[in-house]
Parts: C-alpha cells; sequence; structure tokens
C-alpha cells in the first residue's frame, strides 16, 4: 500500500496533522494485536521533513507489538466544542522507535505527501476530513437499521464511524443486505457489503468498521467513481489547493435550513471527575465484547483495570462515588446494569471481613457475566432493549453457555471466584434459578450477596415493559420471594436505605432533586435540585443541604428519572 502522490496535494498530510493538534486533541497508536490503544503527544512536527514525533507512554513495555516491521498505525481525533469530534485514522506509517526512559518512547512517523492512498492501479482512498461529511445507514437484521459516519470512500469499500453503543451486533465477515450512503445534497448509493474489519477508533466512544462493497453492477460502480472523483477534488479544495473547480463540489452542499448535529461533547466535559472514570468503565465493556464476538486475544488486563477502578472510587469517597452513577443513564441497558452492579459489590464487599479478599475478582465477574446477552443477537433476537417476546426471554437464559463458549473459543480461562459469579449468580435458593437449578447449599454467600444487588437493580429500573420500582417496593418484593437470602438482603437495606444515593427524589414543594448524601439515618442531607414539576421546560442545578433542603418541602418518594426525561 503506498500513499497516492500528486503536486497539488504534496506535504498535505503533515500540514492537515499540524492543522488539527494546534487545538484540543488526542491521538492513540493502536495495534490489531492489542486491546488497549496507547495515549501519544505530539512532540515535535517538521513540515519539510514530513515527520512526526509522538512521545508514547506504554506502560509494559511491549511496545514492539504496536510497531509491526517499522509500521505504526494511529488515530488522531480534533476535538471541537463547537463541532462534533472529527477523526482521522493514519494506517501502517513508516516509524522508528527510541526508548527515552524506562516505559517512555519517542516514535518518528514519516507521513506520505497527501492523504490519499492508492489501494489499487486506478483506486484512491479518500477520507472525510475537514468538515467532509455523509451519513451511512446500515441494515443489519429485518427491522435494524444503524446510523454511521463516512470515514473514508474508495472503489472497493469504505470505513465506517459506528457508535460504540450501537456496534453490538456487527461481527467481522457479517454480510450486511443493505448499505446506503448519503451524500449532504441528498445523492445516494445503494449497495450490499461484508465487514473486513472492527476496532475501537481511539478513545472515542466509536468503532472503526472496514466494509467491502458486494455485487456492485455497472451504473452502481460508475456511480461509486463520480462519488470518489468528486469527494477527492471536494478534499483538494478545503486543504487550500489549486483546484480545476474553483467552487464548492454539488455532492456537499446543504440546506442553509439544515441543523447543525447536536453535539455531546459539552455535556461530557460538564462531568464530575467520577463519573469520566465510570464511564470509561463502560466504555471498555464495549470493547471487551468486541474483543469475544471477533475472537480476538481476551483483554484480561482491561478487565481487571475495570474493576481495580471501581474498588479505588468506592473507596476515595464512597458518596461521590454512588452519586457519580447516575451518569450511566446514557449508556446501553446491559452496560448499565453491569457497572451498577459491579460498582456496588465493590462497595459492599469490603464491608465484610470474610469476603472483602474475593472482591476484585467478584466485581470482574459481574462486568463479565454481562457479555453473555449481546453475544447471542441474531436475526433471532435483534436487540436487549425492545419488548423481548417469550421464545426471545428464553433464548437469553442461554447466555452463561453463550459466554463460556466464547470464552473457550478465544483461549481464556477464569479463575474460581470469578466463575463462580459468572456461573451461579442467576441461581436462587429454591432451585428455581439458571443455567444448573442449583439450591441453596450450593450457593456462597459471595454468589447471595451479588444476587441481591443484581435484583435489587433490576426491579428499580424499568425492563421489557415493566416499570420500575421505588427502592421500597422491590425490598419487599426480595423479601418474599424464596428464592434470595433474606439476610444479605438486610445488609443491603441496612447499608443504602430507603432513598440510595444517585437516586431522584419528589418533595413536597413540586420538586425533583438527586440524592447526593445521607444521613445517619438514611435520609438525604445534600441534593442537587433538577426541576420545578410546576415548570415544566425550566432546568435547575441547585445544590442543598442540611436545613436548607427544607425550603423545597417534605420529602415524598423516589420516582423514576425516565418519567420525567431525567
Amino acid at each position: 500500500m503506498e500513499w497516492k502522490t500528486t503536486s497539488a496535494l504534496s506535504n498535505q498530510a503533515i500540514r492537515t496533522v499540524g492543522r488539527i493538534v494546534e487545538g484540543s486533541h488526542d491521538i492513540t497508536i493502536f495495534s490489531n494485536t492489542r486491546a488497549h490503544p496507547l495515549s501519544a503527544q505530539v512532540a515535535g512536527i517538521d513540515i519539510g521533513r514530513r515527520t512526526l514525533t509522538l512521545r508514547v507512554f506504554c506502560p509494559a513495555g511491549n511496545i514492539g507489538d504496536y510497531l509491526s516491521d517499522g509500521l505504526v498505525s494511529f488515530d488522531l481525533e480534533k476535538i471541537n466544542r463547537d463541532d462534533p469530534p472529527l477523526l482521522l485514522c493514519f494506517e501502517k506509517v513508516q516509524a522508528t522507535c527510541e526508548r527515552i526512559h524506562s516505559s517512555l518512547f519517542e516514535v518518528r512517523c514519516t507521513l506520505a505527501d497527501t492523504l490519499l492512498i492508492t489501494i489499487k492501479p486506478g483506486g484512491v482512498r479518500v477520507p472525510f476530513v475537514l468538515g467532509m461529511s455523509a451519513s451511512v445507514s446500515l441494515d443489519v437484521y429485518t427491522g435494524l437499521t444503524i446510523s454511521a459516519r463516512l470515514c473514508n470512500l474508495s472503489v472497493g469499500g469504505c470505513m465506517l464511524e459506528v457508535p460504540l453503543e450501537d456496534s453490538m451486533p456487527l461481527t467481522i465477515h457479517q454480510q450486511l443486505p443493505n448499505i446506503y450512503i448519503q451524500f449532504p445534497n441528498g445523492e445516494g448509493l445503494r449497495s450490499k457489503g461484508s465487514i473486513r474489519n472492527m476496532r475501537p477508533f481511539g478513545r472515542a466512544r466509536h468503532v472503526a468498521v472496514g466494509i467491502r462493497f458486494i455485487d456492485l453492477d455497472r451504473d452502481m460502480r460508475q456511480r461509486l467513481l463520480y462519488f470518489i472523483t468528486e469527494s477527492e477534488a471536494e478534499l483538494a479544495r478545503r486543504m487550500g489547493m489549486e483546484n480545476r473547480r474553483a467552487g464548492i463540489s454539488p455532492l456537499f452542499l446543504v440546506s442553509p435550513h439544515d441543523k447543525k448535529p447536536a453535539n455531546s461533547n459539552k455535556r461530557r466535559n460538564k462531568l464530575p471527575p467520577m463519573a469520566h472514570a465510570i464511564k470509561e468503565v463502560a466504555r471498555q465493556q464495549h470493547i471487551i465484547l468486541h474483543c469475544l464476538k471477533n475472537e480476538r486475544p481476551f483483554p484480561e488486563d482491561m478487565l481487571y483495570d475495570s474493576a481495580d477502578t471501581l474498588l479505588h472510587l468506592a473507596e476515595s469517597d464512597r458518596h461521590q462515588f454512588l452519586y457519580a452513577l447516575r451518569y450511566l443513564s446514557e449508556e446501553a441497558a446491559w452496560v448499565r446494569h453491569s457497572v451498577r452492579v459491579a460498582a456496588l459489590l465493590g462497595d459492599v464487599l469490603p464491608t465484610q471481613p470474610g469476603l472483602v479478599d474475593d472482591a476484585r475478582e467478584a466485581v470482574a465477574g459481574i462486568l463479565l457475566h454481562a457479555m453473555g446477552k449481546p453475544l447471542l443477537l441474531s436475526e433471532h433476537l435483534p436487540s436487549l432493549d425492545t419488548h423481548l417476546t417469550a421464545s426471545q426471554r428464553n433464548l437469553l437464559k442461554h447466555h452463561v453457555e453463550a459466554l463460556r463458549r466464547q470464552l473457550h473459543k478465544v483461549g481464556w480461562s477464569p479463575g474460581p471466584v470469578l466463575n463462580r459469579i459468572v456461573g451461579d449468580i442467576n441461581e436462587r435458593l429454591d432451585g428455581s434459578g439458571y443455567p444448573a437449578g442449583k439450591r441453596a447449599e450450593a450457593l456462597s454467600e459471595l454468589v447471595r450477596t451479588a444476587s441481591i444487588i443484581k435484583i435489587v437493580d433490576t426491579l428499580t429500573h424499568a425492563r421489557n415493559g415493566r416499570p420500575a420500582l421505588s427502592p421500597l417496593d422491590a425490598y419487599r418484593w426480595v423479601y418474599g420471594n424464596d428464592g434470595y437470602d433474606k439476610k444479605c438482603l438486610t445488609r443491603y437495606v441496612r447499608r443504602y436505605g430507603l432513598y440510595p444515593v444517585g437516586s431522584l427524589v419528589k418533595y413536597t414543594g413540586g420538586f425533583l432533586a438527586w440524592v447526593m448524601e445521607l444521613d445517619r439515618e438514611g435520609s438525604p442531607r445534600q441534593v442537587r435540585v433538577v426541576k420545578n414539576l410546576a415548570f415544566q421546560d425550566s432546568k435547575l442545578d441547585t445544590v442543598l443541604a442540611d436545613q436548607d433542603i427544607q425550603q423545597i418541602g417534605k420529602l415524598e418518594e423516589v420516582v423514576d428519572p425516565a418519567n420525567f426525561q431525567l
């Protein structure tokens, strides 16, 4: 693979990189053999020599895994407050490496003249950067369509940027019955395709998906060539180079009435530090699932890093940690559930002398256990977030076996504690659970404790058409069920109370507030007021503590945030 060199675009690759890194940006080095990307910082740019020098910290010191045959691949993400992030991928760039100190390295990359890549005679891969855009829709299963953004385009295929949470049903070598690429002016191309490769895109919440076009007839191929030619000319124009056309390509003309895409970056930047850490654990859940689905080496270090993060956060400031869990609301349901249960288990186990030594393995087990259900996604089970039929619910009961099969395929064997959590957490004391129908005598105190946390979290959040229960109603339901340990439930209630930190509560004055801290009696002593129900369109953000809380009335009940669009 060589870079296509044209006089009009000489040195534009390094110049474009220079323009991007002047502002806020992230650089990550990736490898097809490693799940973890490496963060990098720009140490220097030489426009004349087309060299980009990166300073990279590699904790394990095995940076050779990222520089196979003297080539390095990295993602460059430009972060702009007013626009969606821009992601640019450089693949197999010539590079040399020098160790600076222990685990610190300098990687000197020699970029080609241009961003255009020659992929075969007469063909070019055009990156969509500098504001160039095209939307893509992928029909995966009947009734399931995924939206994506075009990253590059060639005669043979394209690369797409797919939101991490939407990538669950996708697998390498999967056949896609319909791919539709639409340019800003409304013109588009429809084709069949297959997935050639997938990987996490930098540190963003996206997956890079490589697509190969299938069964293009003569007319479709001619239309594709037209789109590539226009895109190539538009790229040159946006780079400020001489071009045969002075104006913008018709493909990229857009109506002035079209709205800008909503930007979630502002909200992300307002998150408290603990929420950032918890959402990174959620992101890593998707990456671990990606490795399992595509039979890549199992990222054991990532799994245990997530467990260690949750345990450390719980120990450092318990109330802030529990409050930060509410920021998981925008995650996929299976991720929300797994991270919340793992977090609470990490909060509970260190207080129980007989279980504290198993905390790390148990928290990792909860995080891994959740992978089984998304592994079952198929034509028969296209989504986990819709109302499931009886047959689909029965299919989901095989998620433990599905997870174990996949772990065997990737050659990873969990330890005894982790294995017990994965296999037994859905078992019940009365034998009504699954997958083996074990009874009380076969279930450890660790499993019983984790089961209580899991079922309370399940009941207090809406699922499959069932509304969320209040904590009190959930406790009553669990207490009346012979499948759960009542002593473990009592310990749970004493620790979290009727108004758990992170829950949304309603006051008699018509105000809604998030619980931030509890007093010794289990009543909120600090809350964040976010809504006055007398003014439906207004939003509040006021922290009240102790006696000031009386200003908003008396505490009434815990409510479901979804009922108030919160």
